[in-house]
Formats: C-alpha cells, sequence, structure tokens
C-alpha cells in the first residue's frame, strides 16, 4: 500500500468518548486575577492529554465548540480560557452598547475601539498571563497530563498560541512554556504585526499546524503568504499547512459556539485532531497528514522526517 493510501481516517469520524462540559474559575493569573475557562472533556479517566484553545479578539470562551468537542470526543481535555478583550468583558468596559459578539465588526465605531485593543501591547501580555495560569495549575490536576499541552488559536487567539509556542516578539523575552508540545495556529500573523519580526519563529522548534484561506486577510489587509509565515519560518521537525480553498477569515464557522459544525470546519477538526495525535506519537496520523486529506477543501504542504509527500 503507497503513503497515499493510508487506511485509518478515524480522525473523519467523532470519537469514542462522550463529552462533558463545565465551567471553571480556578485559575489565577500572576496579577490576582482569576481566568473563566469553559471545559470540553472526555468521560475517560487516566491521565488524559490537553489542548488549550484560545479565542480570537471580541470573541467567547464558549466559542469553537464543534473543534473542541471533536478534540474531546478524541480524548482531549479542551480547556477554553476567556481573555480580557472578550466581548463579554470588553464591550461594558468600553462603553459599546447595541452591538454584541457576532455583530461588533460590522459596527465602525465598536471595531475600531476592539482594533485598539489588538494593537495593544498589554492585551498581548494579559492574553499569555492567563494561558500561563492555566498550564501552572494543570499539575493540581492528577487526571490530566500537565506536560504535553498543545495550544491552539484562531485570529488573535493564534497570535496567544505562537508566543507560548516560542515565537519572539522584537525586543521581548520569549514567552514560550516548557508544558507546550505544539501549536495549532488558525489564520496567524506574519512579520511586521505586534512585534513579529521575520527572525521571530527561528527558535520555534515544536510541531507546528498552521491553517488559513485563500481570502484569509489581516487585520491590514495582508494575505495568504503573509498567513503562512509561521509555517515557513519555524525551525519546527514536524509542520503542517492548510489552506483552505477559497476560504476567508471564520474558516467555514470555526469560531461558532455550536457543536454542530459545517464540512470546512468539520475538516479543520479532523486535521487538528490528527496533527494533535501526532505531536503525541501517532505516526499514523503523520502519515494520514502526509497524504493531503479533504482535497476538495484543502491544499496541504506537510513537512517531517521521512514523511510521505503530499501530492
Amino acid at each position: 500500500m503507497g503513503c497515499n493510501e493510508h487506511p485509518d481516517p478515524r480522525w473523519v469520524r467523532p470519537g469514542r468518548h462522550r463529552v462533558v462540559t463545565s465551567e471553571v474559575d480556578e485559575w489565577v493569573t500572576a496579577d490576582g486575577r482569576r481566568v473563566a475557562v469553559f471545559a470540553q472533556e472526555p468521560d475517560s479517566g487516566g491521565h488524559k492529554p490537553v489542548v488549550v484553545l484560545c479565542h480570537g479578539l471580541g470573541g467567547s470562551h464558549r466559542g469553537y465548540a464543534g473543534l473542541g468537542h471533536h478534540l474531546a470526543s478524541h480524548g482531549y481535555a479542551v480547556l477554553h480560557p476567556q481573555f480580557r478583550d472578550a466581548f463579554e468583558i470588553a464591550g461594558p468596559e468600553h462603553g459599546l452598547s447595541g452591538v454584541d459578539e457576532r455583530s461588533w465588526a460590522a459596527d465602525p465605531v465598536a471595531k475600531q475601539r476592539m482594533h485598539e485593543l489588538l494593537f495593544d501591547p498589554e492585551q498581548w501580555l494579559s492574553r499569555v498571563s492567563r494561558v500561563h495560569a492555566v498550564l501552572d495549575a494543570l499539575a493540581e490536576r492528577p487526571d490530566l497530563n500537565a506536560g504535553q499541552v498543545l495550544v491552539a488559536g484562531h485570529s488573535f487567539g493564534a497570535y496567544t498560541a505562537q508566543l507560548l509556542v516560542g515565537t519572539r516578539l522584537s525586543g521581548h523575552e520569549t514567552f514560550a512554556h516548557p508544558a507546550v508540545a505544539g501549536a495549532i495556529l488558525l489564520s496567524p500573523q506574519g512579520s511586521g504585526d505586534r512585534g513579529l519580526t521575520p527572525d521571530s519563529w527561528r527558535e520555534v522548534e515544536r510541531p507546528v499546524l498552521v491553517v488559513t484561506g485563500t481570502r484569509d486577510l489581516g487585520a491590514r489587509g495582508e494575505g495568504v503568504e503573509w498567513r503562512r509565515e509561521p509555517f515557513d519560518r519555524a525551525a519546527s521537525p514536524v509542520k503542517h499547512l492548510a489552506v483552505v480553498h477559497d476560504g476567508d477569515h471564520q474558516l467555514g464557522g470555526i469560531p461558532r459556539h455550536e457543536t454542530e459544525i459545517g464540512p470546512v470546519a468539520a475538516a479543520i477538526a479532523a486535521v487538528s485532531t490528527a496533527f494533535a495525535d501526532r505531536v503525541h506519537g501517532d505516526e499514523a496520523a503523520g502519515a494520514w497528514l502526509a497524504t493531503g486529506p479533504f482535497p476538495e477543501i484543502f491544499a496541504h504542504t506537510h513537512q517531517e522526517e521521512a514523511a510521505c509527500p503530499t501530492s
């Protein structure tokens, strides 16, 4: 059987675990702030692997539910922390009335105010602090694997995940956390933005998955070549890039609160789950990614020593 005929598409289907949801605020940051975390976990016992899933600007920690649910059904404890720029917090703080999480981007005043948060270094560091608090507290959960955590995120959440996997900002020390074993970056940022330079990824040696779309524009109009820079520039020995044909920044509705998701978001969930399994040592998952699954949805590039070539 050839490399492109791998028979095991188990990542396409929901996993065997029933998913249990909860919300906790037991994590505390260095400045004493409590972090609300929405958790989606498998109903299994044992030492569950962890994914920390970071929402985008003005989003919600209850978003990305379909992605989190799929990962949890395959055995991952998925922790969704809430950030200060969540619209539930930022909207009232900044007097943004008449709009909500789903509509603020269409309101010029709200969009301008929220984008000010996007480019505020205090917000960048607040996000990192909150995820560090969650990661540091995992040792107190004997049912969770605190040593090989994946960080995932979309848009501003991808920026957060990049910092935690070792991407370095100009003029800053690294924000990497020793518990982080790899990153899932959905619509990440490239150089020239928020302290990122062409050398920012030089020290990123942990596995990285990058997902973007051919119409996935940055806040200043940057295109797919910019979005894929974390894949192109990272020193990671295992890297995968999936570009959604005609895909925009929403990536098929990936931020939604509903666990039922459309075909593009479902394909992203499958690829993300296979990548997580590969980080945890499943070579079959890497082989499946190397075949370029869902060719009607993605164009793929897979880089891994001895990996099957992508067509």
